[in-house]
């Protein structure tokens, strides 16, 4: 059995609820790494050019605020949203690079697969048994090579963003879209500032009904008034204007505004963008001749071909349960959300996020001991999480760790 300290802890992700965690655990007394297969906020900077629903006061954690402060750190206006790239270059790289966490931190460093050393997922063991096996990860750095560590407890914070849904009718990819991805975008792009002349005064087909596709179309809409050739085809399952889950009385005012733009140019609100309403898409070919693509949809009124110079897929993202599918991990069928978690928001009886509650370490707990998903990954498929319900999660989740390890009693004496 590996020689592992029964305080270590290892976290998957240096996101936003990633590094909360980490700084939460450095105060409670935890050995914990942070392991992430790029950058310090990845995911974040990949939409750093766009404007965060929430405010300030809602995305700094509280045990990174506090770590923050002992630098010197100075929070900013809580009322104001930040961008994603202002997140990454005020809070998180500072907080990476800190005393407390840089010997902490390691980028370039990603968690592959999860299991218990020496123990397998159909072993007839018991939670007792399991837990006396330390958690074995494999981790491979920038060059490929690969190292093996252990830990005694273990949070998956890597979100959702790497693992972008793909747009063929079903959720799989369309005809053709597998061999296409590499060269389509499957993120927000900045197309006004770093893909600016990918899209200028061409044509692009976005797909997706979602915040996301909404951010992408409403800039496309305004890089038309700066280079007036540009155009946007718009492509959505819905039939009818508007966005799944929103509300007459949104909580968040940023998040309303932009559902209004959004469906205001699904009503016609630019001659540049040209919604498509009720299509599902079959598949997606290339002219190498003519560099345009050709989507076929399906409609109620039969087929139908799109072309464009460019293409976006914006249809949401999932979470990658292939890092631990050796450990025993109860799933939601429909949304990949931890099982216990996923039924109590169902039964939260709203879909505000601003409302639901973060829930506790019970929700968050599977079968197997010490092993929990928080952040966004915790969520599943669902769009409905915010940063602050991360920070509560890791609070709780982290409170009952502390207890297991014998911290939270060395504290108090």
């Amino acid at each position: 059995m590996p020689d592992t300290s029964p305080h270590s802890l290892a976290i998957l992700g240096a996101g936003p609820v990633g590094l909360e965690a980490a700084a939460l655990a450095v105060e409670l007394g935890f050995d914990v790494h942070v392991f992430e297969r790029g950058e310090v906020g990845d995911h974040v900077i990949a939409w750093g050019h766009v404007s965060m629903f929430t405010p300030w006061s809602m995305n700094v954690g509280p045990a990174s605020a506090r770590l923050l402060a002992r630098d010197g750190w100075t929070a900013p206006p809580g009322d104001s949203c930040p961008t994603g790239l202002e997140l990454v270059e005020r809070v998180l790289q500072p907080l990476a690079a800190s005393a407390s966490l840089k010997s902490r931190v390691h980028t370039h460093s990603q968690v592959v697969h999860v299991s218990r050393h020496g123990v397998r997922k159909n072993d007839h063991s018991t939670a007792a048994q399991r837990h006396a096996h330390p958690f074995r990860m494999l981790v491979r750095d920038g060059g490929g090579r690969e190292s093996v560590l252990h830990a005694r407890a273990l949070l998956d914070a890597s979100g959702t963003f790497g693992q972008p849904n793909r747009a063929g009718t079903g959720g799989i990819p369309g005809r053709g879209e597998s061999y296409l991805a590499p060269q389509m975008s499957y993120h927000p792009d900045d197309v006004r500032g770093l893909r600016r002349e990918r899209h200028a005064g061409r044509t692009t087909l976005v797909i997706g009904g979602g915040a996301s596709a909404a951010t992408t179309v409403i800039a496309l809409a305004e890089l038309a008034r700066e280079a007036p050739v540009t155009r946007a085809v718009w492509v959505t399952r819905r039939d009818t204007p508007g966005f799944t889950g929103e509300t007459a009385n949104d909580s968040l005012p940023a998040r309303a505004a932009l559902y209004a733009q959004g469906r205001a140019l699904q009503q016609g609100a630019s001659e540049a963008v040209r919604w498509q309403g009720g299509c599902e898409v079959e598949g997606i070919e290339y002219n190498s001749a003519t560099h345009r693509y050709r989507a076929q949809l399906a409609t109620a009124a039969g087929a139908r071909v799109e072309e464009a110079d460019q293409v976006i897929v914006n249809c949401g993202y999932g979470p990658d349960n292939a890092i631990y599918r050796e450990l025993r991990v109860h799933e939601c069928y429909e949304t990949l959300a931890p099982m216990k978690l996923a039924a109590a928001l169902q039964g939260a009886g709203t879909s505000d996020c601003v409302s639901i509650p973060a829930f506790g370490a019970d929700q968050f707990a599977n079968p197997e001991p010490d092993f929990y998903i928080v952040g966004a990954k915790s969520y599943g498929r669902s769009s409905d999480f915010l940063l602050r319900t991360g920070y509560m999660q890791v609070a709780d989740v982290l409170a009952r760790l502390a207890e297991t390890a014998g911290l939270r009693a060395a504290q108090e004496a």
